[in-house]
């Protein structure tokens, strides 16, 4: 047995282009061995079964199927997969509804790039960590 890092599929989903890239930069930076796109909710939920990702990250406002959507679909097929939402709202209700379906963090969108590249790396940190713990 190796003592390398477990191999980690992230799933980043946006409908911003450049949010999507920046994520997915950010996450391979860090050692995430692939960063898979999805542009909305709806091509989320197709790609998930497929892809089968060990980690979400995973926008709230959105077209076609919203984050909270998305995030019980997954939480269906996936319960233990963490999810994590990204959101530039601040209202308490959507944010108490995600945590009720499962969303396993949150991260503010709408901060300086410098201060979101910090939270990522942060919580991929924990995550990391936490796959480590988890490897038999």
């Amino acid at each position: 047995m190796s003592g390398s890092q477990p191999q980690i599929t992230a799933m980043v989903v946006d409908d911003e282009r450049y949010f999507r890239r920046f994520v997915g930069e950010l996450l391979h930076s860090q050692g995430i061995a692939r960063a898979v796109e999805a542009r909305d909710g709806n091509e989320a939920l197709q790609m998930f079964p497929v892809v089968k990702p060990n980690l979400v990250i995973l926008d709230i406002n959105m077209p076609h199927s919203d984050g909270l959507e998305v995030l019980r679909g997954i939480r269906a097929q996936a319960p233990a997969v963490p999810v994590v939402m990204l959101t530039s709202i601040a209202d308490e209700a959507v944010v108490e509804k995600c945590v009720d379906a499962g969303a396993t963090y949150f991260i503010r969108k709408d901060v300086p790039a410098q201060d979101l590249s910090r939270e990522l790396r942060e919580l991929l940190h924990e995550f990391s960590d936490g796959a480590a713990a988890a490897e038999p």
